[in-house]
């Protein structure tokens, strides 16, 4: 039977960029919605400030992650997930906004993102697997 959406446990593993571009967006614009529904934003206090630095610490490394994804590997359903669900949040809630600050600094985000991910496969190459001696 043919995955219309393609989202099952190989998703993920084909395109680990991708899945780590999409659980913190949507996390950061679940988070967004659920403090612009039941809290004000001027009012917010600890919990307020503390979400708003990890989003704001998190945001452009994920879409450097996103794109990334969008560009260099096979599966593209959860990198753009995560890149729609960011563009919403920006676009419908004005406090989202201050994220985007960080985003000048895409073009270095990228070529870390490059860098780490071309270390990561270097590294499951040079290291053997370790195989079971018999007897």
């Amino acid at each position: 039977m043919y995955n219309f959406y393609s989202w099952n446990s190989r998703t993920i593993r084909s395109a680990p960029v991708g899945a780590a571009c999409f659980f913190p967006l949507a996390g950061i614009a679940i988070c967004f919605l659920l403090f612009h529904l039941f809290r004000s934003w001027e009012y917010g206090g600890w919990a307020w400030a503390a979400f708003y630095i990890c989003s704001y610490l998190l945001f452009s490394p994920a879409i450097a992650c996103g794109l990334y994804s969008v560009l260099f590997e096979k599966p593209k359903l959860l990198a753009m997930a995560g890149l729609t669900a960011a563009g919403i949040t920006v676009v419908t809630m004005p406090e989202s906004r201050l994220l985007l600050d960080m985003l000048i600094l895409l073009p270095l985000l990228f070529l870390g993102v490059m860098a780490v991910v071309k270390f990561v496969r270097w590294r499951q190459h040079r290291v053997p697997t370790r195989q079971p001696q018999s007897g």
